[in-house]
């Protein structure tokens, strides 16, 4: 399989990067006796939700925007990492507390996708600087996801 690590240097450009690497992904990934297609699909959908939120409101300052996406699947999960050089911001601040009833219609449901999405969600600041997100998407799991809409 093509799973790995992969760079992405244009905010115009990374969103269908992304979408194409998945697409390649679901064809390789075919019949596969412990991953599953519902999985892959739950960690297509929580990383396009964080790449959408780099695109639309991270902070590059002067800095070439730099983002890398590592997707490995790991016994019966996808273990997914999201590195980039923005200024970040505090996920924990904007998860605590907040209902999807709060951010319906508005933005901000994205993140809520994500969180209900995924296991072990963090985030934290690099040493010199970036962010770095990390998540595990379980297969097996329900695939209905648990946001109460």
């Amino acid at each position: 399989m093509t799973f790995g690590e992969y760079q992405f240097r244009d905010l115009d450009a990374v969103i269908d990067g992304v979408h194409a690497l998945f697409e390649q992904w679901q064809q390789e990934i075919g019949p596969h006796p412990v991953l599953d297609e519902i999985a892959l699909e739950q960690t297509k959908l929580a990383v396009h939700e964080w790449i959408a939120n780099l695109v639309q409101h991270a902070e590059f300052g002067d800095r070439e925007p730099e983002i890398s996406l590592a997707v490995v699947p790991n016994g019966c999960a996808f273990e997914c990492a999201i590195k980039d050089n923005s200024e970040g911001f505090d996920l924990h601040e904007h998860l605590l507390g907040k209902s999807i009833e709060e951010a319906f219609p508005e933005r901000g449901m994205g993140l809520l996708i994500m969180q209900a999405c995924t296991n072990n969600l963090r985030y934290s600041r690099l040493e010199g600087g970036g962010h770095h997100l990390e998540f595990i998407v379980s297969a097996g799991s329900d695939p209905w996801v648990n946001i109460p809409f």
